[in-house]
């Protein structure tokens, strides 16, 4: 059965924290804001009409700080005062997308918010009489003109286009005086960098569950079968680990496809002789695992594979020793940097194998797999990186990166997924000797 607040707030996370402990984080941010401040969060919006299918995924920042799913919802924080903001509820969508929360006091009461009011503009009879009920912009404009500033997200827009935060501050410049605009986005990262005990635990459900589909993925390599069936199978095992499913797009590329970053079509056949490249990452809570391993269709490395194989782990073990309290994730970088380079290993064209380390080490991790962050901060207990040193030669078809998921602590750093095999000879090892006589397999569909 689901709980009913998490059926009514929403469908997909796998697993709730208590509201206690999103009003906490609440009032991180209303200490912060000025006197007549107010900070607005949008929640994601849900494009899905009557009979469409499909999961909505809230905005990480939004669901940080209040846990609900509930899609065109927004949060209003005040020095004094925080309010939730959700659309009326519409009984004819509800039928094909399930019960919501609506704005009244029992969605407070039970979301555990001081008050939670509609979205949008609408009116009551009150003494026979018809009387306005403000919108969120009307609420916002009150406090603006009295003299406050406005706190919301303020991201770059990849496409260039404006965010929908850049949109409203516009709309509200035209209606209002001049206000100051700060940008949310410092705070909430500073907020979300270290884990609390609570997200340390769904975090270790999220790559507990990304453990056992890797294992599963392991179990499907052999010549002849395809990416997508490997894909499949470590589907199905993080389901049943009870994930609420992938944290970002699987990437299982063989041969050419290895080489390929952010490969994820997962059309291809896997070829004696190539190895293939498995990265995953398990959703559980909103909260993401991330591992990679490479492996050997054969069964075996040949021995081209395995010096390369070994220069990477290195380059890994290297990255790994630099892990501690005031370190960076640029220093974890550079350490494996210099790892691959004194290798002795040559890639394509006789260079040195630094050159074909062609992405960062790692990133933080949390509500998202490339978690708010960069390389930039210094690692403190509670924070989670990963750690995915790889080399990549086109030239030879082979790509190789390795990647686990590491807990700052105080003394240095936790290996969230060290039950997972790592070094050449477990690797193959975990793939068995049944995988060396699987055909010899054909490249499709890429």
């Amino acid at each position: 059965m689901i709980d009913s607040r998490a059926f009514r707030g929403g469908q997909y996370a796998a697993e709730l924290e208590s509201p206690e402990v999103y009003r906490r984080r609440r009032s991180k941010i209303r200490e912060r804001l000025g006197a007549g401040d107010a900070a607005l969060l949008l929640g994601a919006t849900d494009a899905r009409g009557y009979g469409d299918v499909g999961t909505f995924r809230q905005e990480p920042g939004f669901f940080y700080l209040t846990g609900v799913e509930l899609p065109g919802s927004a949060l209003m924080l005040e020095r004094e005062h925080e309010t939730l903001l959700l659309p009326a509820r519409r009984p004819a969508l509800e039928a094909w997308t399930g019960p919501k929360f609506g704005p009244d006091e029992n969605s407070a009461r039970e979301l555990g918010f001081e008050r939670v009011v509609g979205r949008d503009p609408s009116e009551v009879v009150v003494d026979a009489r018809r009387r306005a009920v403000p919108g969120f912009l009307d609420r916002i404009g009150e406090l603006l003109q009295a003299g406050g500033g406005l706190w919301v997200l303020l991201p770059g827009s990849a496409s260039g286009e404006p965010t929908r935060e850049q949109s409203l501050v516009q709309g509200l410049r035209d209606r209002l005086p001049s206000f100051p605009v700060h940008d949310l986005g410092p705070l909430l990262t500073e907020l979300r960098l270290r884990k609390s005990q609570g997200e340390v635990v769904l975090m270790k459900k999220a790559v507990a569950a990304t453990i056992m589909a890797m294992n599963a993925a392991a179990s499907a390599v052999r010549a002849g079968a395809r990416e997508g069936e490997v894909e499949g199978v470590a589907y199905a095992a993080l389901r049943k680990a009870g994930a609420e499913g992938w944290a970002f797009p699987p990437i299982v590329g063989s041969g050419q496809a290895g080489c390929i970053l952010h490969y994820d079509a997962n059309l291809g056949v896997l070829a004696r002789g190539e190895l293939v490249v498995v990265d995953i990452g398990a959703r559980h809570g909103y909260y993401c695992g991330d591992l990679t391993r490479t492996f050997p269709v054969s069964g075996k490395f040949t021995r081209r594979q395995r010096r390369l194989y070994d220069a990477v782990l290195a380059a890994y073990d290297a990255a790994v020793k630099t892990l501690k309290p005031g370190s960076t994730i640029a220093a974890a970088r550079k350490a494996a940097f210099a790892s691959l380079e004194k290798s002795g290993v040559r890639g394509d064209g006789g260079t040195s194998l630094g050159n074909f380390f062609i992405h960062g080490l790692g990133h933080f991790l949390g509500l998202e797999a490339h978690d708010a962050g960069g390389e930039g901060p210094k690692l403190a207990p509670g924070m989670i990186v990963t750690v995915e040193p790889g080399v990549y030669l086109p030239g030879e078809g082979n790509g190789i990166r390795i990647e686990d998921d590491y807990l700052i602590t105080r003394t240095g750093a936790m290996n969230l997924s060290a039950s997972l095999p790592r070094n050449a000879e477990a690797i193959e090892a975990m793939l068995g000797k049944s995988q060396i006589k699987g055909g010899s397999g054909t490249r499709r569909g890429l």
